[in-house]
């Protein structure tokens, strides 16, 4: 008997051992908006995404990720000149050179000309430049919610700040240049001082225009993925909101001559968007697509279709 009892429950383990695990699988969901629709043809792209796993633990990691936007949507050849390109490396670097105890940086980022203003006697020539440069191109501001497990258990939230900026992949139209920050009021921020000697992270998201052969697609955006160093990363949400960029310019006209000379003018301010609208097919929906790529070589692509906007001037 005594010897039954032994066997038993080393046949128990054998035979938990030996069931088949339970089934895990990465799930992604996004979501595109076009908000804001302006008669002049401005608008404003919200994406959002989430990432999981059904087991519960951190997703396998993402080695591809991109996103396809509707066919028509173009940055105009206005904003792809030297005046809109912001270098995030050098944005970067000015604001570690030029620290302010009391204010945090997600803070100095969210309102970059302000912060431009007081530091900028701090500054080099090259580093006003950058700053300026920036402060033109600054396209949108999001957050960010990070899964490291088993690295750091708790998420990590982080706040995005994006600039048009040059293209950093052969091909590319242009890129967005994000500068990242771990948010500052978050508890895991506090307890954790590795954090808080981060600083900002840098990095570039490349633009290519690859339209579809259907017609649905045209540009598509090439979102960064993989680890950073050793450290596996999951975007657990994602959320970022782009008003776009608008040049304002002024033509002024004479409307009245006289002895060879113009004795009146008007002034008129023009205003030009930074994307052009989306191409409405028949259908009336337009075609947004999100596809990932994970290490376990499965690849998971989201298709969306949006009304198509009503631009009137």
């Amino acid at each position: 008997m005594r010897v039954k009892a032994a066997v038993a429950p080393l046949l128990l383990a054998t035979a938990l051992a030996l069931a088949p695990a339970a089934q895990a699988d990465p799930v992604q969901e996004f979501n595109i908006q076009l908000k804001n629709i302006q008669a002049d043809g401005r608008y404003t792209i919200v994406f959002s995404s989430n990432s999981y796993d059904t087991s519960g633990e951190q997703p396998p990691q993402v080695t591809a990720n991109s996103v396809r936007f509707a066919a028509g949507v173009t940055i105009r050849p206005e904003f792809l000149t030297s005046r809109y390109r912001c270098d995030v490396g050098k944005l970067r670097q000015a604001l570690v050179d030029t620290p302010e105890p009391t204010r945090p940086t997600s803070k100095r980022l969210a309102k970059l000309a302000d912060t431009y203003k007081r530091i900028r006697e701090r500054l080099g020539p090259a580093g006003r430049r950058a700053v300026e440069a920036c402060v033109r191109s600054e396209i949108g501001q999001g957050v960010v919610v990070a899964d490291t497990r088993p690295f750091i258990a708790d998420p990590i939230p982080a706040k995005l700040t994006l600039y048009l900026a040059k293209p950093s992949a052969p091909g590319a139209v242009a890129s967005f240049g994000v500068l990242a920050v771990i948010d500052e009021s978050t508890q895991v921020y506090r307890d954790i001082g590795l954090l808080q000697m981060l600083g900002p992270l840098s990095f570039n998201t490349d633009v290519f225009s690859e339209p579809s052969a259907e017609g649905v697609y045209g540009y598509r955006l090439a979102l960064p993925a993989g680890p950073v160093g050793i450290v596996k990363i999951s975007l657990a949400e994602l959320r970022v909101s782009m008003p776009g960029l608008t040049q304002v310019t002024k033509k002024v006209t004479c409307v009245r001559r006289a002895r060879g000379s113009c004795k009146k003018k008007t002034t008129v301010s023009e205003k030009l968007f930074w994307l052009t609208p989306p191409t409405c097919p028949a259908a009336g929906k337009l075609g947004f697509e999100s596809t990932y790529t994970y290490e376990t070589g499965v690849t998971l692509s989201k298709a969306l279709q949006l009304p198509c906007p009503r631009f009137k001037r």
